[in-house]
């Protein structure tokens, strides 16, 4: 597993919501990440629905740095999630469980990478949904 995820994602201590990430290809990603009691996104022994849904962007963006250092040989761009299309939550993830997030791209509407995404705590669906990224560099013009 990659750890050095600082690298390739712009988020710091104590926003950073992915520990690394295990496999990057073309459209996808699956990273993994363990919360602890006194992590940010912890509360009353779980961790918070709208931490997992950063925990997809995370690897969104895990995946477009990784893509840019290895293809461009660049510094990664900034991006940002804009809209939450559907998500869905299964059951509450417990600190100290290990998550596996997953992201596909299914599509890409000019800046907009329209994204796929599951979180699992051992082959267990806790959480999947939909989120639309913007990447300026993928701006026409």
């Amino acid at each position: 597993m990659y750890r050095e995820i600082t690298r390739i994602i712009p988020h710091r201590y104590p926003m950073v919501m992915i520990d690394g990430y295990k496999r990057i290809n073309d459209d996808s990603a699956l990273s993994e990440k363990t919360f602890f009691a006194n992590d940010y996104g912890c509360c009353n022994g779980t961790v918070l629905d709208s931490i997992l849904i950063e925990c997809l962007a995370q690897t969104a963006a895990a995946h477009h740095g990784y893509k840019t250092l290895q293809d461009k040989n660049q510094k990664p761009t900034m991006g940002m999630l804009v809209s939450v299309d559907v998500f869905h939550f299964f059951h509450p993830v417990p600190e100290d469980a290990r998550i596996s997030i997953f992201i596909e791209k299914t599509d890409q509407i000019g800046p907009f990478n329209i994204m796929k995404g599951e979180i699992d705590i051992n082959g267990k669906l806790v959480a999947n949904g939909q989120i639309k990224i913007y990447n300026p560099e993928n701006e026409p013009g």
